[in-house]
């Protein structure tokens, strides 16, 4: 019989990994609970920042809005797989609370800014911090279940996830309301709400860095060179099942910088053209966010429960196909203030926490545990990716064509990810065939030799 050393602790219904302590793994929620939502609420807010600090014409806002987008997905797309590939080498926890540091301070100076310039300096130097936590969340994401547990423990964390954006959402979205309803001026309260965000990333860095262990489980210090450990990654997409679980994470790692970004911005001038204040359409805008990440939030477990259930592929094909269809309804209403709003928002929401949740299980269950970290460095790689495409291709649309449009470009993107797992799927199912047959060939002549 194993003793619990050799079979791991448990965390709730989560079994983790020899090595990984109850306090690891509750760490490993709190940045959960902080790291994703935190790295979605400054997409969120900036609406508010464009209005209201820098009084930039609505007109612009969506084109703005998605050179920002392109200044930070740069970063990511520079720093995601070497900060991987780091983590590796030097331990998670310095990456992950050095990532919660530089946003911490990206965030603290943001509304301070006085030029689009400025904004986007600003917004490069919080995509640095936005790359080393991705990258080490990953990475720990990873390291820490068995496998048997794996999807428990993504569908957990993406719970967390939930909660997490539902109350930077819903309290972050609606203090600059209530501090001007208290007395203080727009861009005053503005300044105080980020600052707030800014103690609570501080305070996350000193907390994660002391609940992580140092290392990695069960392997030790890596020492190769970042350069091999990245080519490496890259090679592990000859596994078609990692190839698509990339392609996955194209469309489903930008769904959160899409929504947070684009609801709010779609919210926020609707709100206003309809005579609300810049900061009652926020607010309207975070009640709306909130209930998107509610249908996440309630989404999750029986998602997990599934993908732990059937073949990951196939969760990942019908996750793609359920974030196609949410996408494509949301995109498509022409008011999102009408009463309907609320409905395209819950599809939206599930959709979302579908192709999450299967990608992320996916890609989690074949990396290699010595090169999890360069593997799940590529897989933030094509998010990045992902969301470079969809955030300035969406902002530029949002402009020419229709607010609506960036969600209807990430359905599509969904949508053709889901047919690409559905081939992946079917080849597994032929192949699985072909070796049955194969087998129940060998053992007649081996019988009939007999």
């Amino acid at each position: 019989m194993q003793s619990a050393a050799e079979t791991g602790q448990k965390l709730g219904y989560v079994r983790l990994q020899p090595g990984v302590t109850r306090s690891n793994g509750l760490s490993l929620l709190y940045c959960g609970l902080t790291g994703i939502p935190v790295l979605a609420f400054i997409n969120f807010i900036q609406p508010l920042i464009l209005e209201v600090i820098l009084n930039i014409p609505r007109g612009d806002q969506g084109a703005l809005t998605a050179n920002l987008a392109v200044a930070q997905e740069i970063i990511l797309l520079l720093l995601v797989g070497p900060f991987g590939a780091l983590s590796d080498r030097i331990g998670r926890r310095r990456i992950v609370a050095l990532g919660y540091i530089i946003v911490g301070i990206g965030f603290f100076a943001y509304p301070w800014v006085e030029s689009a310039i400025q904004l986007t300096l600003v917004r490069s130097f919080y995509a640095v911090g936005a790359a080393a936590i991705v990258a080490s969340y990953s990475a720990l994401l990873a390291d820490y279940p068995e496998e048997k547990s794996r999807g428990k423990l993504v569908a957990l964390l993406g719970v967390l996830n939930g909660l997490g954006i539902v109350f930077l959402g819903f309290v972050g979205g609606n203090v600059p309301r209530w501090l001007e309803a208290a007395g203080f001026a727009p861009i005053s309260a503005s300044r105080m709400a980020m600052a707030g965000v800014c103690i609570l990333c501080l305070v996350s860095a000193l907390v994660l860095y002391l609940g992580f262990r140092g290392g990695r489980p069960g392997t030790g210090q890596q020492r190769e060179p970042l350069a091999k450990l990245l080519r490496t990654g890259l090679g592990e997409a000859r596994n078609p099942r990692i190839a698509i679980a990339y392609a996955s994470a194209f469309a489903a790692r930008g769904d959160v910088v899409v929504i947070g970004t684009y609801l709010s911005l779609w919210i926020t001038q609707a709100g206003i053209e309809q005579g609300l204040t810049a900061s009652e359409a926020q607010g309207r805008a975070g009640i709306e966010f909130a209930i998107v990440s509610t249908a996440a939030l309630l989404a999750a477990p029986l998602l997990g429960v599934l993908n732990d259930r059937i073949n990951r592929v196939a969760a990942l094909t019908i996750g793609m196909l359920l974030a196609g269809i949410g996408y494509f309804v949301f995109g498509l209403q022409s008011d999102p203030l009408a009463e309907f709003a609320y409905i395209a928002a819950l599809l939206l929401g599930v959709g979302q926490m579908s192709s999450i949740l299967a990608g992320q299980t996916l890609i989690s269950q074949e990396a290699k545990p010595e090169i999890a970290g360069s593997v799940i460095g590529v897989f933030s790689f094509f998010g990045a990716i992902g969301t470079l495409v969809g955030g300035w291709v969406g902002g530029q649309l949002f402009g020419l064509w229709r607010p609506g449009a960036p969600f209807l470009l990430m359905g599509v993107f969904n949508f053709l990810i889901c047919l690409g797992a559905l081939v992946v799927w079917l080849g597994e199912r032929r192949t699985a065939a072909t070796t049955e047959a194969d087998l129940l060939a060998s053992r007649a002549v081996a019988k009939e030799e007999a």
